[in-house]
């Protein structure tokens, strides 16, 4: 009987739960067949949170608030000596040697060099690391130090710039020998640009960038002009160089018209002198290339006055002048006079002649350097192309190369 009655209870149970799982189905599927039966302005209007619908717009919403909008990059600031105080201060580094005089504790007193690794040694106190403070900093922080250990206050003491370690550059940008280049201390910027072999005819002496990084990864950036006090006749800016300065000489923006390369081209801020080259035919049908080198700023009348009787240039009617415009992008021509340009004292024939220009001194010539333009396979995009085309027209075939 008992056996029976254990046997019924399983056959319950599994009834049971038949029951209930057909029943959780049914409500289940109920539940979808509702919900996508539900019109869609219903189902819009049901929010149980309270929350808004959202508006369906075109584009996305704003990242920020227009009072949160971050700021466009603005150039760096002009240097002013009188404004820009943390680029004035020096800043030591590997290299520098200074002298320490303590008040009144002449055994503290001490004078080194800032070794390899950022340090100097200090009597009592060891070794202590200094780079990237200024004079200031460490007379603050060797008082300090002192007044902590061995003194009952920090003593009065004064620090030494002995002996500034070398100008270590980098420049950049519109001049004519970008690189590298180690300078004595205290060095200026105009000397520097004049070191480097000056400045080429694109660069934008208004903005000149220094950019100086410290030892924590902050980099200064100053904006200096040089044309400015050349145009105006005022002091140039008294800025003091420091070892590891990037020097970038900006490009002059083709658009303005309110600089003058005539009169910086010159001055000792330009390349001090440029290659302007003369065609000259020979029989029969070859070509002769003269290379003058004269000083920057010249005009076609120095280059007519420069060159030897045996180049009849003065006897010609007319010859051409070849250049590289680096607005257009293209080599242009003008025609000048010889002639009116020394007899007349035409003043239309000073033309300033820049680095690379070509003078062409015969019309026939001029013809073939023309045809060898429009046969070449690769069209010239910048002066070295110009450059490169001229030098190599004598192996041209129109010149009896091969």
């Amino acid at each position: 009987m008992v056996s029976k009655q254990v046997r019924k209870i399983p056959l319950k149970l599994s009834w049971l739960a038949s029951i209930v799982y057909g029943c959780s189905q049914g409500i289940i599927g109920w539940t979808i067949i509702q919900g996508l039966a539900i019109p869609g302005s219903f189902a819009q209007e049901v929010n149980p949170q309270g929350f808004a619908p959202l508006e369906e717009t075109g584009e996305p919403p704003s990242t920020f608030l227009d009072e949160d909008i971050p700021p466009e990059t603005t150039p760096a600031p002009l240097f002013d000596v009188r404004t820009s105080g943390q680029f004035n201060l020096y800043r030591l580094a590997i290299g520098d040697g200074i002298t320490v005089t303590v008040l009144d504790f002449p055994e503290f007193s001490f004078a080194g060099a800032i070794d390899p690794e950022g340090n100097i040694r200090v009597p009592f106190l060891g070794e202590i690391s200094i780079v990237g403070l200024t004079l200031d900093e460490v007379e603050t922080k060797v008082a300090y130090e002192l007044g902590q250990r061995f003194l009952q206050e920090p003593p009065d003491l004064i620090a030494v710039l002995s002996q500034p370690r070398p100008v270590q550059l980098t420049i950049l940008g519109e001049v004519t020998r970008p690189g590298y280049y180690f300078f004595g201390p205290g060095i200026t910027l105009n000397n520097v640009i004049r070191g480097v072999g000056g400045s080429t005819p694109q660069a934008d002496l208004r903005s000149i960038i220094i950019r100086r990084p410290l030892v924590d990864g902050t980099v200064l950036e100053e904006r200096v002009d040089l044309y400015t006090p050349l145009i105006e006749g005022t002091r140039l800016p008294q800025l003091r160089l420091q070892g590891g300065d990037t020097v970038i000489v900006s490009k002059l923006d083709p658009t303005q018209k309110d600089y003058d390369r005539n009169l910086i081209a010159q001055t000792n801020l330009a390349q001090p002198t440029i290659t302007v080259r003369v065609l000259i035919p020979t029989a029969p049908i070859g070509l002769a290339i003269r290379n003058l080198t004269l000083p920057n700023g010249s005009t076609f009348l120095d280059a007519v006055a420069s060159l030897p009787r045996t180049i009849p240039l003065i006897n010609r009617e007319e010859v051409t002048l070849l250049r590289f415009d680096r607005e257009q992008g293209k080599v242009v021509r003008q025609g000048l006079n010889p002639i009116k340009t020394v007899e007349n004292l035409d003043v239309t024939q000073y033309v300033t002649l820049q680095n690379e220009d070509v003078i062409v001194v015969s019309r026939t010539l001029l013809g073939k350097v023309l045809a060898a333009f429009r046969i070449i396979t690769q069209p010239i995009r910048d002066v070295l192309g110009f450059s490169n085309f001229i030098v190599d027209l004598p192996n041209n075939r129109l010149f009896g190369g091969n």
